[in-house]
């Protein structure tokens, strides 16, 4: 056992260090007036059961990567949601902070282009995130009430049938590949009574459902979800319970297979143990600014151009691109387009789509990445002008700014804003628009490839 309390220290530290770092120093963080003890949790310090594969009863022998994966299982379970819990506290707090800041800045330059009643709700701000991460350090979300052990030789020996159990369900041999793989599928439920209203006196109920799967050797899988309330309660958040299946190698030395297990064991939390995903997906949260609310305040506004539609959303987008700019570079909104519209889709979880129709009567269908989709830039298009737009303020800055400001205070009910945006990049590149939005389209075509 004292290699297994070896590995024990050495992997939870190397992969938890800035975790428990945190934790040492400050006892707990602070977010929005409440303090967040990051205390162990009871239902961790029990050791994991583990489970022969094969029988389906306790597993009673004396490998030792099991029992030394065994002997720091829980102690990852519990080091990753800490630092889940503190990732999530600063990423929360950083972005209230950013966008009290952001909203400002957005105010004071939409007001100098004559915009007035921007306003965002502050009441219906991230209250849902306040809800799970409440949730989230009084209980946790995921409990592992197993851990299925298989031996890789024994299954090869069985080919081309497998086991026949409720636990075989979760391996699949991939006969592309050779190989034998693993999963996890997750059934997560919200449910609770909403507040009455009216003359009610009993409110209605609301469930809610969503579907993950993951493979844990490719860490691709799938993701169906319904969308939270802002009236969602903590206590809503029903527990996810699961096993966790693990493939035993005799081809592969004792400490390598353990540190791998362990690595691949975090790797596939991050992507199954993610509670905010309930919101949006952890690289989208709360990014793109405040276009919306922008954009509600610019239709309210009485402005002098006869194409409205075309003109209030690209004049909403722009404005918060150049905030965006100054906050956070070019690079933020680049890199959130490319994720928004090759990578992002609603049913992928992890790195790629697998919807691990691994047994009969499994027919889940979804939609993958569309990673051949072309990169198409067309001014007459709101979504196209904007980056002929973001070119234009890349270029010449305050300059650019500055002269539309004017154009829009001074312009004419016989102008479109397709026309008084092109007038207003002629006059400050000094070239006719034609050629300007040749360059501008090659130049942002390629910054968004880079960024692809």
């Amino acid at each position: 056992m004292l290699l297994s309390r070896y590995l024990r220290i050495v992997v939870v530290l190397c992969i938890f260090s800035s975790a428990m770092s945190v934790f040492a120093q400050d006892g707990g963080l602070e977010f929005d007036g409440q303090t967040y003890e990051l205390e162990a949790f009871v239902i961790y310090e029990t050791p994991i059961d583990v489970i022969d594969g094969f029988t389906g009863e306790k597993y009673i022998g004396n490998n030792p990567v099991v029992l030394d994966f065994a002997d720091t299982f829980n102690d990852l379970l519990l080091g990753y949601h800490k630092k889940l819990l503190i990732h999530e506290i600063q990423h929360l707090q950083f972005r209230l902070e950013d966008g009290l800041a952001f909203e400002k800045e957005l105010d004071e330059l939409s007001k100098s282009f004559g915009i007035k009643k921007f306003d965002v709700d502050h009441t219906r701000w991230m209250v849902k995130e306040k809800s799970i991460l409440h949730r989230l350090h009084t209980e946790p979300f995921y409990k592992i009430d197993a851990m299925i052990v298989w031996d890789v030789d024994e299954l090869n020996r069985m080919l081309p049938d497998k086991p026949q159990n409720k636990y075989a369900k979760d391996i699949h041999f991939n006969e592309e590949k050779g190989i034998w793989e693993r999963r996890v599928t997750t059934h997560w439920k919200v449910s609770y009574m909403r507040a009455p209203t009216g003359n009610r006196t009993i409110g209605n109920p609301v469930n809610i459902e969503k579907f993950q799967g993951l493979n844990l050797d490719t860490n691709r899988g799938y993701h169906f979800s319904e969308g939270l309330s802002n009236d969602v309660p903590s206590r809503a958040f029903k527990d996810v319970n699961l096993t966790y299946p693990v493939l035993i190698r005799s081809d592969e030395p004792r400490e390598e297979q353990v540190l791998r297990l362990n690595q691949t064991f975090v790797k596939n939390l991050v992507h199954i143990y993610d509670p905010f995903s309930w919101v949006a997906r952890r690289d989208t949260r709360f990014r793109g600014g405040f276009y919306r609310e922008m954009h509600e305040a610019v239709i309210k506004n009485r402005f002098r151009v006869k194409d409205r539609e075309w003109f209030d959303q690209v004049l909403a987008r722009f404005l918060s691109d150049v905030i965006t700019t100054k906050r956070h570079g070019t690079k933020e909104i680049y890199s959130l387009y490319v994720l928004q519209r090759f990578n992002l889709t609603r049913n992928v979880l992890g790195e790629d789509l697998d919807l691990l129709n691994w047994n009969k009567g499994e027919k889940r269908e979804g939609e993958a990445k569309r990673k051949d989709a072309r990169v198409w830039i067309n001014y007459k298009s709101p979504g196209g002008a904007r980056f002929i737009m973001l070119d234009a303020y890349m270029r010449y800055t305050d300059k650019f700014l500055n002269a539309l400001r004017t154009n829009v205070a001074n312009a004419s009910k016989s102008e479109t804003g397709q026309e008084l945006f092109k007038r207003t990049i002629e006059e400050v590149s000094g070239v006719p628009f034609d050629r300007y939005e040749k360059a501008a389209v090659k130049a942002q075509k390629q910054m968004i490839e880079k960024y692809r």
